[in-house]
């Protein structure tokens, strides 16, 4: 395995969660944090009265300028404060101002000094609001097209989880656990060889409810690799489209044993369920996404390489998915 691809995938992987995480950190500052601070010092913060000692154009951006005003202030019980003091200006360096004092400090005025505050922040919200709205609804949408999905599917027993599978009774069935090793020596596949694995930690070892290792897989470019606990290769999962997500599965002498796609009730709806099929065209397994987790539902009795081949990609379809 090269160690600069693995760093690079690792990195990839984690870019876009951190990109939207920092994009959510911001929004929830400007859009709530920031404007509610405002308002709360404007309405109930304590009240003092300030004492401007000085005022200085400041310059942090081309064309944007403003007053960093500083002085001191005393509450009505007789403390005192001093540094920045918003909403001033130079005009009011000497004289004694009324002002309340929040998280943000002193601040003199009321809402309307605030504009530059709080008309982008209602600005973003009359925007985001909409979109958010769209959003929902698609979502819940998904969600019911998942669950009328899952309700007529087969009567087999469903298996709920992602790294730890549970049956309906909440009995552990499956766990699933990432390592940089593999739990046994790697058999050579036939065809392309020896298995090409991706990102740090690229073994998932999949362990029974005693805790013996039933089968595990390697992270691929493209795929998945499941192997049997003594290392011999048992199905390899190949990606054949992203969007929609298609896979073929294949026998270790690359013989088609069935695929992965999107379900038939979902084609306006990427992503809301997949099924399994047979080389033959026979559904078995159903797999919807829900929060956080896959449920999977076999239709039928369908052997234990399909069976591992569903499960793998269950586990592993957020990465799959990108």
């Amino acid at each position: 395995m090269n160690p600069g691809r693995g760093l690079k995938e690792s990195v990839e992987a984690a870019t876009a969660p951190a990109v939207f995480f920092l994009t959510l950190l911001v929004l929830a500052w400007v859009m709530i944090a920031l404007p509610g601070m405002v308002v709360y010092t404007v309405t109930s913060g304590k009240r003092a009265v300030a004492t401007i000692e000085k005022c200085e154009t400041r310059t942090p951006l081309r064309d944007t300028e403003y007053a960093d005003c500083r002085g001191t202030w005393q509450f009505a019980d007789g403390t005192r404060g001093s540094g920045h003091v918003s909403g001033v200006g130079k005009a009011d360096i000497g004289r004694r101002v009324p002002v309340r004092v929040g998280p943000l400090g002193p601040y003199a005025g009321g809402l309307d000094r605030s504009r530059h505050t709080l008309y982008p922040a209602a600005f973003m919200w009359v925007t985001m609001l909409p979109v958010f709205g769209v959003f929902v609804y698609f979502l819940l949408r998904s969600w019911a097209r998942g669950r009328w999905i899952l309700a007529r599917s087969g009567t087999g027993t469903p298996l709920t989880g992602l790294r730890k599978w549970r049956d309906r009774s909440g009995r552990t069935v499956l766990r699933f656990r990432t390592s940089s090793l593999p739990p046994a020596p790697l058999e050579r596949e036939t065809g392309d060889g020896a298995p090409r694995p991706v990102t740090r930690r690229p073994f998932v070892t999949a362990r029974g409810a005693s805790g013996e290792t039933a089968f595990f897989l390697v992270r691929q470019a493209g795929g998945i690799g499941v192997f049997h606990a003594t290392g011999r290769p048992a199905v390899t999962i190949e990606r054949v489209t992203r969007s929609p997500l298609r896979l073929r599965l294949l026998t270790p002498d690359r013989k088609p044993l069935g695929a992965i796609g999107p379900h038939p009730a979902c084609d306006d709806l990427p992503g809301v369920a997949y099924q399994v099929i047979t080389a033959t065209g026979e559904p078995v397994a159903t797999i919807v996404p829900r929060f956080l987790r896959y449920t999977a539902v076999f239709s039928d009795a369908p052997s234990d390489h399909l069976r591992q081949a569903v499960m793998a990609f269950a586990f592993d379809a957020p990465r799959l998915t990108r």
